[in-house]
């Protein structure tokens, strides 16, 4: 019977994986997968739309790290904290990403506006004087290496500057719920930006990370079909942002939230991952979400800065954060 849905070819290093354990005649008990939140920064230039973009170096030893992705973290309790906010509330998070659990929604777009922050320097949020922060002041480096590695909380940064968060400036875009066959599973919304004026991105990695603007168009042609270049969860996003104009377009696009939960399956002796049709964007969503969003431990470490949660990507991310997905 032929698949129903998209497939695309799996990693070579999920398919090692995925050989060994039907080799051994069972499959792993599959993990609860962890809330976390990635960041699409796009901008206009005189070509179309352009999206920054990362891309982890080889590492020695490691195949499956040269790839094309978004700097992605897990979800973290000092990101909502006595967190300063302006414009939306929990509340109004919630209904954007079309769940009921209002903390898990204002930590997404939170952990969102954390890790762009920290990776690219942009900051979505207002000073005391009600402007969208313009200009970057000269000791942030030191203070975003801190974010990395957990030393400071997000919500922590932001009150010691007189600043509140903009979760408005945040578009959710999709939410990717990688398989049940990965050892590290997270249940990802990724969310669009731009930079706002007067800002310029400052890419930082706590590994060996390079970052640039791509036209979506010349991301695809560089990855071309390899799953080890590019994960089905980044390949959607390149993809849904071809045939947008403008940053205006893009920002004023119906998304559903509705989220995919790819499946791996083996057809013909290969394995594919099967990804479903989401619902209709313009549709009214019922999805009801009472998931707890995090642990009350301080602890509690999210995926890494580049995080390859995808569904052919079976590594644990390592922000160097140490953890997201």
């Amino acid at each position: 019977m032929p698949l129903s849905g998209r497939t695309l070819p799996v990693s070579s290093e999920l398919r090692w994986l995925l050989d060994h354990w039907q080799s051994d005649g069972r499959m792993p008990v599959p993990e609860a997968p962890r809330p976390a939140s990635a960041i699409v920064l796009i901008r206009d230039c005189a070509e179309g739309l352009e999206t920054y973009i990362t891309r982890q170096l080889d590492a020695r030893g490691v195949e499956d790290r040269n790839r094309w992705a978004y700097p992605t973290s897990s979800l973290r309790p000092g990101d909502v904290r006595k967190l300063p906010l302006s414009g939306w509330n929990s509340a109004r998070c919630a209904r954007a990403l079309n769940i009921e659990n209002k903390s898990r929604a204002l930590n997404h777009f939170s952990a969102a506006a954390r890790i762009c922050f920290a990776a690219a320097g942009i900051l979505l949020a207002e000073n005391v004087d009600r402007d969208v922060v313009a200009a970057p002041q000269s000791d942030w480096h030191t203070t975003r290496s801190r974010l990395f590695t957990n030393e400071v909380a997000w919500s922590q940064i932001l009150r010691e500057r007189d600043l509140r968060l903009r979760p408005d400036l945040c578009k959710p875009w999709l939410r990717w719920i990688n398989t049940s066959t990965q050892l590290h599973r997270f249940d990802t919304t990724f969310f669009v930006a731009t930079v706002p004026f007067g800002q310029e991105v400052d890419f930082l990695s706590p590994n060996e990370t390079a970052g640039g603007w791509k036209r979506p168009g010349q991301v695809l042609a560089d990855a071309g079909g390899d799953p080890n270049s590019i994960g089905a969860s980044t390949r959607l996003i390149i993809e849904s942002l071809l045939e947008i104009p403008t940053v205006g377009a893009a920002m004023a696009q119906v998304r559903s939230l509705h989220p995919l939960r790819p499946e791996v399956v083996s057809e013909d002796g290969e394995w594919k991952v099967v990804i479903q049709p989401g619902r209709d964007p313009h549709s009214k969503g019922t999805l009801r979400d009472f998931a707890v969003a995090v642990g009350d431990d301080e602890g509690d470490q999210g995926p890494g800065f580049l995080s390859f949660n995808d569904a052919d990507d079976d590594a644990e991310s390592d922000d160097e954060e140490t953890d997201e997905p």
